[in-house]
């Protein structure tokens, strides 16, 4: 006579079993009203922020000598942790030939809008203990991150345009720098006016440490704080190259003769970077998902278990259990105004509806205005 086999059930704690199972995981605690992380469906996470103390125009930095970053923010919410750091360059403005009074320059058509505004050059590091080539994830997070800003008409050109100024050495042998821009500047600086021009030209550095979720959001966000925290530095030419020009042969032709400056950046004046302030917008992710009645644990033996499962919104997407058990993924850049810059949703299981579109740009819109008050 065979032996009854004794099955008894296995209990697994909750970070467990959201990597064993994180598809019942997930459903397990949307029956009980919350998620994984212990939220409500519509709560966002508490976020922090700070410069850092990183960018060499602080005053309280902690490193000044040798220092080359412009801009600086720390950003942290829940476990994951965003360093960015912004640095730059000068470099010389392809300047077009000149046109006769007669024919005027075309003006640029709509679809050419996006070349009236600056951009900058991110690099996504996911610091995971690894060495090497950026994976496809960092690629495609820097790509999305450098087409949204750039269309997103945050930074004009006009922001970047370099304004050269003068040194000058008096006959005491001290030496100044005056700028054409200022109140208290010199003939010379305001009459110093050379045909090319040159333009800043700025890099991200973005740094995730202990990834917890979705990160373009989070990039998005504490990239948009270092820039309001950027200051460019002054730049000028030494008096004795303001008149320096250099004899150049061409084939076929006579001598021409082309200027020869040797830009420097001032390491005490700075400015801060303009940006367009009605086009700051924050990022927010949302994720729908459909609750499984056989996954759900009934309240009571009386309640009837519903036979069609109905879909829940989840704001700020966090943790194993909640990012891999997601497939229908929306993604909101706005500003709290409703200047909406950004937005991509993801079909997958889950149906996105018009309904939950609309609440999620209410909500991206509440959330922009409160990351804004922490700026």
């Amino acid at each position: 006579m065979s032996k009854a086999v004794e099955v008894r059930p296995m209990t697994f704690y909750p970070e467990v079993l959201a990597r064993i199972a994180p598809d019942l995981s997930m459903q397990r605690h949307l029956s009980l009203g919350l998620r994984p992380s212990l939220r409500a469906s519509e709560e966002f996470r508490n976020v922090e922020i700070s410069d850092g103390k990183l960018s060499c125009a602080s005053k309280e930095t902690v490193n000044r000598s040798g220092n080359n970053i412009l801009g600086s923010n720390v950003l942290k919410c829940g476990k994951t942790m965003i360093v960015t750091s912004i640095t730059g360059g000068v470099v010389e403005e392809n300047v077009p030939v000149e046109q006769d009074d007669e024919e005027p320059a075309l003006e640029n058509s709509d679809a050419d809008r996006a070349s009236q505004f600056g951009c900058i050059y991110p690099v996504v590091e996911v610091e995971c203990g690894r060495a090497g080539a950026p994976t496809d994830e960092e690629m495609t997070l820097s790509q999305r991150i450098y087409n949204c800003f750039l269309h997103s008409g945050l930074l004009s050109k006009e922001a970047l345009k370099v304004s050269v100024g003068v040194k000058s050495t008096n006959a005491d042998g001290q030496a100044s720098i005056q700028y054409p821009d200022e109140k208290d500047s010199t003939d010379l600086a305001k009459s110093f006016k050379p045909r090319r021009k040159w333009t800043y030209v700025l890099y991200a550095k973005i740094q995730v440490f202990s990834r917890d979720g979705p990160l373009f959001e989070l990039c998005w966000n504490s990239l948009i704080y270092a820039l309001q925290t950027t200051q460019l530095p002054r730049a000028f030419v030494d008096e004795r190259t303001t008149d320096l020009k250099i004899p150049v042969s061409m084939r076929g032709r006579s001598a021409a003769i082309r200027e020869t400056f040797d830009i420097l950046c001032d390491p005490v004046k700075f400015q801060p970077l303009k940006l367009n302030a009605e086009n700051i917008s924050f990022a927010s992710n949302f994720a729908v998902i459909e609750l499984d009645p056989e996954a759900q644990l009934p309240k009571d033996d009386d309640d009837m278990q519903v036979d069609s499962p109905t879909s829940v919104l989840l704001a700020d997407i966090q943790g194993e259990a909640e990012e891999a058990s997601v497939s229908s993924i929306v993604s909101v850049v706005t500003g709290t105004a409703g200047n909406m810059k950004h937005f991509k949703a993801i079909g997958g299981d889950s149906k996105i509806t018009l309904d939950m579109i609309k609440k999620s740009i209410k909500l991206a819109k509440l959330r922009s205005s409160d990351l804004e008050g922490k700026s």
